[in-house]
């Protein structure tokens, strides 16, 4: 469930260094093709804003945004509004996550916000976060991943499911290597774990009736 996130902190894959070129039609950097039909940059600052729909391209994802904002000296890159990432799976950079990730399967998150950090390898997605893969899913107000530490941390309204199985707490912090989870309630809401209730078994068979004599 929380592999598919690896992937999303490096859609966006700057340094401190400018991206090597630039278009009317937006940046790439570094193999990763981000695409608008307009870039405000300022060269002095390495602020950029993308005002209108904004794709990322990359082997193995992509993701959109209803806009974007960033600074190429900073290393990041923000995606506002309606964010949608898809994994299919095979990005190079999650192997670190362990050897279960490319045999997940298809991923995708939705939230309101995406923030990426090449430099410290991580992102903030915030509001509104789904993470849907088979039949895991993940629903959360923020999530943040930290790829050099191996974290996941998922805060408000934490839900999460698995077949039949759920788990609802305030916050869950995930460790990708060790694969331990330590979830936490609000004091007096203690968090709620869920499992599919067994089929009530079938009631015994009744003795036959004597026949009579």
């Amino acid at each position: 469930m929380v592999h598919a996130f690896a992937l999303a902190a490096t859609l966006v894959a700057a340094t401190a260094v400018a991206p090597a070129a630039t278009s009317s039609s937006g940046m790439e950097m570094y193999g990763y093709q981000i695409v608008t039909d307009q870039t405000n940059w300022n060269l002095n600052t390495g602020d950029f804003t993308m005002p209108h729909a904004v794709t990322v391209t990359r082997p193995g994802s992509d993701a959109r945004g209803d806009h974007a904002r960033g600074n190429t000296k900073l290393g990041t890159a923000t995606l506002i509004g309606n964010v949608v990432i898809h994994d299919s799976g095979g990005a190079p950079e999650a192997k670190d996550a362990g050897s279960e990730y490319s045999s997940n399967g298809p991923s995708t998150i939705t939230c309101d916000q995406l923030t990426l950090d090449s430099k410290s390898k991580s992102y903030d997605a915030q509001g509104n976060v789904h993470f849907t893969q088979g039949n895991r899913t993940a629903v959360a107000q923020r999530g943040v991943l930290n790829q050099l530490a191996h974290t996941l941390h998922l805060e408000g309204n934490v839900v999460l499911s698995e077949g039949g199985s759920s788990m609802k707490a305030d916050v869950v912090d995930y460790n990708l290597q060790t694969k331990d989870v330590v979830a936490s309630g609000t004091p007096g809401q203690p968090m709620v774990i869920q499992q599919p209730i067994d089929a009530a078994p079938a009631p015994a068979a009744s003795a036959k009736a004597k026949s009579k004599k």
